[in-house]
């Protein structure tokens, strides 16, 4: 059962993470630099079926899988060590033209903003926006993919996709508040969307101690709060807010000066199939500076860090950090959204191959079949084999003979998608990559 403590979380990424960014613009989607809570939930909740099954009414499982995902325990972000979330408090140069801009920040939580120019270079200060900034090592992937018209089989005109990830190897950490045996088991999980070729972390979580900023607090009538995720506020009338209601959310402290901004976010529900509603959150980085009696503000400060603010705590939303000094640029870092990596649709179906875990005879025989596949559909010219048979019908057609009946139903599924509707091109460098990899013996 679950109780008061905290997890400490660890996830590597073994496959790119696609954390997509609410909806489509124009074909691209971006993705968060981070792994949101809800998401972090919804995995391990989807872990935990795959392991009991679905619970059924009236169960004890029901009642476990109730406790760990819709009781008392809640689910923190998953940042990159060396990340930061740059608070909707700050001001910082628009166009920094050196270190030294990049350097000037003030945080109107703390500070008085006398200047609205940028003391290095005169240039105007820019508000926070909640970004968050990688660490200069990692960049984000970008995967561009489009439709193939089976006719031609080369790329259909106007349907070109695109979107962004972490990349494999990214480490992320973060908090679980609340533990239980189940959660502190490693195990495999999928992350984020386009499981069927990423998505694949490792997870571990240990036992951590509670962190001491509501004991760092200072008794001097204000205390400061940040959002660490977004947060779901309604006021009195349970109209979307951005800012916490004093009777709802604090305990009667009022809100002396929030500094916010608004996010839409949506989500989906795996095991009904249906869309969550869209709400309009506070960002990651908004902040709040509260007033009240020390009695009061001093409870909050150790009450709200562990129990978090707002809606849906239970679901990722409203963490919260209590904040005592004024928040500064880590060095050479500067706002911004991190640059992004373009992977190629060949690396693409290279990862899935691997993510298969095929042996050395299967993997012998995926590249006999890809290169046969080929040289058919170079000579065919017309993106399908000679002898006529469709991209379907073709997947069906190598998967039915004697060398491949020891696939898996799921290996199966994925040899078809990358037999069927691929550019000859594509399939060339697959094979290239597929090639290296045998030459070198890698896993």
């Amino acid at each position: 059962m679950a109780d008061s403590g905290m997890l400490s979380v660890s996830v590597t990424a073994r496959q790119r993470l696609a954390l997509g960014v609410g909806s489509e613009v124009s074909y691209f989607t971006a993705t968060h630099s981070f792994v949101p809570g809800s998401v972090l939930r919804g995995a391990l909740a989807a872990a935990w079926i795959a392991e009991h099954g679905p619970p059924t009414a009236g169960s004890g499982d029901q009642a476990r899988f109730r406790d760990l995902f819709d009781g008392q325990i809640r689910y923190g972000p998953l940042h990159v060590p060396g990340a930061t979330v740059i608070p909707v408090s700050v001001r910082m140069c628009k166009y920094p033209k050196d270190d030294d801009c990049k350097r000037q920040a003030v945080d109107e939580a703390f500070e008085s903003a006398a200047n609205s120019q940028c003391p290095a270079c005169s240039g105007p200060l820019e508000q926070g926006k909640g970004d968050v900034v990688l660490p200069a090592e990692i960049t984000l992937d970008r995967i561009t993919r489009t439709s193939i018209n089976p006719e031609t089989g080369k790329a259909k005109d106007g349907e070109l996709y695109a979107h962004g990830a972490l990349p494999a190897g990214t480490q992320l950490t973060g908090t679980i508040y609340g533990r239980d045996s189940w959660l502190e088991q490693p195990r495999e999980l999928r992350l984020g969307g386009r499981r069927t070729v990423g998505g694949m972390a490792s997870y571990q979580a240990v036992p951590a101690v509670a962190n001491g900023a509501g004991v760092s607090w200072k008794d001097e009538g204000l205390l400061v709060i940040r959002l660490t995720s977004p947060g779901v506020f309604v006021d009195a009338a349970g109209r979307p807010s951005l800012t916490p209601d004093p009777s709802l959310d604090l305990r009667g402290a009022d809100v002396e000066r929030p500094w916010a901004r608004p996010q839409p976010w949506s989500g989906w529900h795996a095991a009904s199939g249906l869309p969550k509603p869209e709400e309009l959150c506070a960002v990651p980085g908004s902040t709040y500076r509260l007033t009240g009696t020390t009695e009061m503000l001093r409870e909050l400060a150790g009450w709200l860090p562990r129990e978090g603010i707002g809606l849906r705590r239970g679901e990722g939303f409203g963490c919260v950090e209590v904040v005592t000094t004024p928040w500064r640029p880590a060095p050479a870092a500067a706002p911004g959204r991190p640059t992004m990596r373009e992977v190629t649709p060949a690396e693409e179906l290279f990862t899935m191959v691997m993510d298969l875990r095929l042996s050395e005879e299967q993997h012998r025989w995926v590249v006999g079949a890809l290169r046969d596949l080929q040289l058919d559909r170079e000579r065919g010219g017309r993106g399908r084999p000679g002898d006529g048979l469709a991209d379907g019908d073709l997947a069906d057609d190598l998967l039915s003979r004697p060398a491949a009946r020891d696939f898996s139903g799921r290996q199966r599924d994925r040899l078809r998608e990358l037999f069927g509707g691929t550019d000859p091109r594509v399939l060339r460098d697959v094979l290239t990559l597929l090639l290296a990899r045998s030459s070198s013996g890698g896993d």
